[in-house]
């Protein structure tokens, strides 16, 4: 079940925090700057969809500097199209797009805490534990899932415990 990281590469300092922070967790991560695919391929494309399409979860870094990214919005859009776990992480002031008001957004290190809080309930529960959604009833029970995930982690970033 690891987690995508998504981010502009001016924001990779922060991206670099996560993942760390998410690895001494003991969740394993896809970071594209420890990659050494993604850094000599010639089809960046096909190897970030995926990877994407490896993890369970997508976590996208946005700050002021991510509306000007193609790479942002398209990994979101690859994980939705594929039912994964989205959030997003604010860093700064920015304005978030509102098409993000559909995943839990963190902006914190407590919410980042629930992330992973969350996370390890899913394994425990084993409720994304597998990523093959070419069964159609397997497909609706994955984004059934998701949309608990999503609520939950919501609710507990809303409440601040």
């Amino acid at each position: 079940m690891p987690v995508f990281i998504s981010y502009r590469h001016m924001d990779r300092a922060h991206a670099i925090a996560i993942n760390s922070r998410l690895i001494q967790a003991n969740i394993k991560t896809y970071l594209d700057v420890l990659d050494p695919e993604s850094q000599t391929t010639d089809d960046i494309t096909g190897v970030i969809t995926r990877n994407i399409t490896e993890c369970t979860h997508l976590l996208a870094v946005v700050s002021e500097r991510t509306a000007l990214s193609w790479w942002v919005p398209f990994e979101i859009g690859e994980a939705t199209i594929s039912n994964r776990r989205i959030c997003s992480f604010k860093t700064g002031p920015a304005e978030l797009p509102l098409y993000l008001d559909k995943w839990p957004k963190l902006s914190t290190d407590s919410d980042l805490n629930f992330f992973i809080d969350a996370y390890r309930e899913e394994v425990s529960s084993k409720r994304s534990m597998t990523l093959d959604s070419s069964n159609e009833s397997f497909s609706g029970t994955y984004k059934r899932n998701a949309e608990i995930f999503h609520e939950q982690l919501k609710n507990r970033i809303r409440r601040g415990f």
